[in-house]
Parts: structure tokens; C-alpha cells; sequence
């Protein structure tokens, strides 16, 4: 492969020199016939432009440098450490609820560079109730403290009194943090400091007794007995007992200063004082067991807080809650109207809903009718009972009478014994009078239907007790 030739051309050939300078006289020449000098080069002068744009970035980097020097050196931060400076928190291991207490806080400056400022901040427990500082702070709430200046290997405390209560057996913790700054630097350092005071037992007692078991509508009496057994005055004292819905109030002794809710101021209590709270009520029909009741003695030791120190709780079974009783008329569980002479279809259902066997049920249905010449409107005579239950009869009052039926085991040998989820029913059919039976039979009339249940014994609790169903209002017209 051949190579390139590069031209070179012969002296004697191109363009002559006379012509080429001719050339460059035409060009360069000015009008006053003077040529610029060729040795030396000019640059062309800056535009504003180029000025503004190389002004603006050096001082872009100007204020860089000055910002990050001033992060480093001259701008005051908070540290977490910064020379030799401690701070310790004397505080009791241990203390009774109640007691008078002191919590002494020490800054120590062990470096040789003084402290320039120095601040000191306390979070106290919550249920510390201070009585004094030494020196008082800045800021009560916040207990905030200006210290100033501490010399080289100098230090400053401070003392706060008061006294300690919160939840019997547990730790109350207090943090100290300081914030300093040392004389020969330009930024703020923390210490942190911590202590805990485990209380002791609560100086209240509280107990409550009342009855184990009970039924529906039964009387049920419940004394609640509190005692200071400490040696220190507990602050304002109050005895709170919370009730199911079920339970109906009937009298408290002492009396409540709201009626709304069940709770007894007591006041202050000084040690070895007593007293006594009685509540008297009953559970409402169709309440199922158990029912917890649950007492509280509380203290107020500042305003709007309340500690909890005794919480004992009582249970009672209440034993009406197994059985439900339904009682129907013509299929129906409320008001019906029904002409005279119409058959009255009556049904009585009890289902045991609890874990006991239900033991000697006596089924009860009760009537009360409008009367004429006192003989009830229902025509007993009539009446279509399989189970052959025991009526009886009595006038209330003019034109009023009432009649009832009752089934024992006895009549019904079912009626003995009633296991859980098992059912007992019993249905008869009673007729209303008319003009034709009854002479005087009334232009209209009412009768009111109720069933009652009597069971004697729950599992091997021997004691007596009743539940209803109704009443339900038949209108004869």
C-alpha cells in the first residue's frame, strides 16, 4: 500500500511575496493609512455579561465558605457531652406513701475551663407534691433553674422538698438534665441524670362483704369497711363502688354527696382512722350471674388526680338468671282483643338457660277480670286442662275479681326436676263468658294474664325464688 504524498510547493511557484503584501495592506489599513501592529495581541475587552456572571460565583463561594466555618466554630448546638462536668441526683431507695422527702441535685465541674452558663431542668414523678426549693426556680411548673457561672473544679446544687405518693409498690422516677456552656467554646452540652424511689405498701385497707348468691327482687345488703394503717396523714380520701346495670339501689349509709354515683367523700384521714359504708339494693329480674362488684379507696394528693390504693372486689351469683319464662295468649306475647264466648288458648314455658338442674317448679297462672254479680267474665267451668291444675278464686273489688291456677309436681311430674336447656310448657284453654252464661254480660271488658314460677332449689342451693312473665291485656268487646 502506497503512502500519501503531502504537497509541498516549490520554491519559485505560489503566490509572489509583493502580492501578498499588497493583500494584507488592502485588508488591514485603516482610513488614516496606518497599520495595526502585528506583534502583539489584544484580547477583546469583557462584556457586563462575563462581569456579572464570574462576580456571582465568587461570591457564591464566598458565602459557602463563611456558612460552613460558622456551622463549625461559631454557631452555638447542643451536645450530649462537652468536658468534665457530671451531675448527681441524691434521692431515697425507698419511701412509705405520703412521706416528706427531699431530691438534691449536684452539678460538678471537674475540667479546669470554668462554666460561662449553666441551666438545670427537673422532671419530677407526677404525684411528687413539692412544699419547698433551694433555690426557687425560674419556672414553678416547669422547674427550670438558672445556674450561671461554676468555676473550675467548682460545683452548684439545688434541693426540692416535698412529698412522694403514687401506686403502692412501684418506682417514681426523677431526671435532672443540665445544659452548659464552657467559657472557651461557643456551644451548649448537656448531662443527664436519672434516680427512682420504690414506694412502699398503701396505708388504706378497704374490704367489702355481702352475699354470695341472690335472686332477682331480693333484698341484697353490701359493707364496705376502709382503715388507715399507716403512721402519716393521707390527703383527701374517697371510696368509689362500681355496680352492674342489673343491681337497682335502694338506700347507702352514710349518704353521697351526688346521687348520680356511688362514691363517699371521706375527707383527709389521719392514721388509724375507720369507717364503714352500707349499700342496700337488688338485681333486677332477668339478671344472669356472675355479678362482680368492685370498691376503690382513692386519694387526691393534688387537684384533679386521683390514685387508686385498694380495689377489692365482691361476686355474686345471682341465681333468677337460668330460668326464662314465657307466657302466651292465642300464640301472642302482647295485648289481643277477643269477643265474648271466643276461646282464650293459654301457654306457660319455662327453659332452664344455666348450668344447674332446677329442682320442685310450681307453675302459677293469675288472672284478674272484669266481674258481674262477682263472677269473672273467664268461664272457669269451661276451662280444658290436661295437667288438672288447683284454681281459686277471689273478688278484689266491685266488678274486679281475680282467679288463679296452679300447677306442683304434684299435678305434673315434670315439674320435679328441670336439667339445662331442657323446657317444661303447660297449655290449657279457658273460655270467655257471654249474655248466654253470664247474665248481665258487660258491653265490653279486660283481662289481664301473668305466669309466675316458683323454684324451690338451683343445683344444691336450697332456696326459694320466683320469676314472671306478662302481665298481657286481652280486651273483650
Amino acid at each position: 500500500m502506497s503512502r500519501p504524498r503531502i504537497y509541498t510547493p516549490r520554491r519559485g511557484t505560489g503566490i509572489p511575496r509583493r502580492a501578498r503584501e499588497e493583500a494584507v495592506d488592502r485588508i488591514y489599513r485603516d482610513d488614516d493609512g496606518k497599520l495595526p501592529d502585528f506583534t502583539r495581541l489584544d484580547r477583546r475587552p469583557p462584556t457586563w455579561r462575563r462581569w456579572a456572571v464570574g462576580g456571582g460565583l465568587l461570591l457564591l463561594a464566598v458565602l459557602a465558605v463563611a456558612a460552613w466555618a460558622s456551622f463549625l466554630i461559631f454557631k452555638p448546638y447542643t451536645a450530649v457531652s462537652g468536658g468534665s462536668v457530671n451531675v448527681k441526683i441524691d434521692a431515697p431507695p425507698t419511701a412509705t406513701i405520703g412521706q416528706e422527702l427531699a431530691y438534691r441535685v449536684t452539678i460538678t465541674n471537674d475540667d479546669r475551663i470554668p462554666l460561662a452558663q449553666t441551666t438545670l431542668e427537673l422532671r419530677l414523678p407526677e404525684d411528687f407534691a413539692v412544699t419547698s426549693a433551694d433555690p426557687p426556680p425560674d419556672d414553678a411548673r416547669g422547674f427550670r433553674w438558672t445556674i450561671g457561672t461554676i468555676p473550675a473544679n467548682g460545683n452548684r446544687a439545688i434541693e426540692v422538698r416535698g412529698r412522694l405518693y403514687g401506686t403502692p409498690n412501684q418506682d417514681a422516677r426523677i431526671e435532672a438534665t443540665a445544659v452548659y456552656r464552657p467559657a472557651n467554646f461557643n456551644a451548649d452540652f448537656q448531662s443527664l441524670a436519672t434516680a427512682t424511689t420504690t414506694l412502699g405498701t398503701s396505708p388504706l385497707t378497704l374490704t367489702m362483704n355481702g352475699p354470695t348468691e341472690s335472686v332477682p327482687g331480693e333484698a341484697v345488703t353490701y359493707t364496705l369497711s376502709y382503715e388507715h394503717t399507716g403512721e402519716l396523714v393521707v390527703p383527701e380520701t374517697s371510696v368509689i363502688l362500681e355496680v352492674p346495670r342489673s343491681f337497682a339501689l335502694t338506700s347507702t349509709t352514710p349518704e353521697r354527696s351526688r346521687t348520680d354515683e356511688l362514691v363517699w367523700n371521706v375527707g383527709a384521714l389521719q392514721p388509724k382512722a375507720k369507717g364503714t359504708i352500707t349499700v342496700i339494693g337488688s338485681f333486677r329480674v332477668g339478671s344472669k350471674d356472675p355479678y362482680p362488684l368492685r370498691a376503690t379507696t382513692t386519694i387526691e394528693p393534688v387537684p384533679g388526680r386521683r390514685l387508686i390504693f385498694a380495689a377489692p372486689e365482691h361476686v355474686t351469683a345471682v341465681l333468677g338468671g337460668d330460668a326464662v319464662v314465657t307466657a302466651t295468649v292465642n300464640d301472642q306475647t302482647s295485648s289481643i282483643d277477643a269477643p265474648p264466648g271466643s276461646p282464650l288458648r293459654f301457654r306457660i314455658a319455662i327453659r332452664n338457660d344455666g348450668t344447674s338442674e332446677l329442682r320442685d317448679l310450681t307453675v302459677q297462672a293469675m288472672f284478674e277480670a272484669t266481674s258481674v254479680a262477682e263472677r269473672s267474665i273467664l268461664n272457669f267451668s269451661a276451662i280444658q286442662d290436661p295437667a288438672n291444675g288447683a284454681a281459686f278464686g277471689e273478688q278484689l273489688a266491685p266488678g274486679l275479681r281475680r282467679g288463679t291456677i296452679t300447677w306442683t309436681p304434684k299435678e305434673v311430674a315434670a315439674l320435679a326436676t328441670l336439667p339445662p336447656s331442657e323446657q317444661r310448657q303447660i297449655d290449657f284453654v279457658l273460655p270467655i263468658h257471654d249474655s248466654g252464661s253470664l247474665p248481665g254480660f258487660p258491653a265490653s271488658g279486660r283481662i289481664t294474664f301473668a305466669a309466675a314460677i316458683s323454684i324451690g332449689a338451683t343445683g344444691g342451693v336450697e332456696r326459694a325464688r320466683q320469676v314472671t312473665a306478662g302481665p298481657i291485656e286481652i280486651r273483650v268487646k
